[in-house]
């Protein structure tokens, strides 16, 4: 199931203490929503407890915008290949 960051304000933001008391009911949640609780501290943003689908979800994105980024640097550094030379190149590797 595709997981979401999205937040509904009256369920997923928890006071550490109500948090602390009912972790179960709270890891279930995060897992049958795919929405992250978040968990507060003194009134303000502590924590988040996210499922294990967001959180993969989640590094994927980011590892995707890290290579994303690097392809832009090296885009801008004049690092590139003709198109001709790329596919000659990738045809090349998986003929193997």
């Amino acid at each position: 199931m595709p997981a979401t960051l999205a937040i509904d304000l009256k369920e997923d933001i928890v006071p550490f203490s109500t948090f602390r008391a009912s972790l179960s009911k709270f890891m279930e949640q995060a897992r049958r929503t795919h929405r992250p609780v978040v968990v507060t501290q003194n009134g303000r943003s502590s924590s988040v407890l996210l499922d294990i689908d967001a959180f993969e979800k989640l590094q994927e994105e980011m590892e995707i915008r890290r290579m994303v980024e690097a392809a832009e640097a090296d885009f801008r550094a004049g690092r590139t290949t003709p198109h001709d030379e790329a596919m000659a190149e990738l045809k090349a590797r998986f003929r193997k």
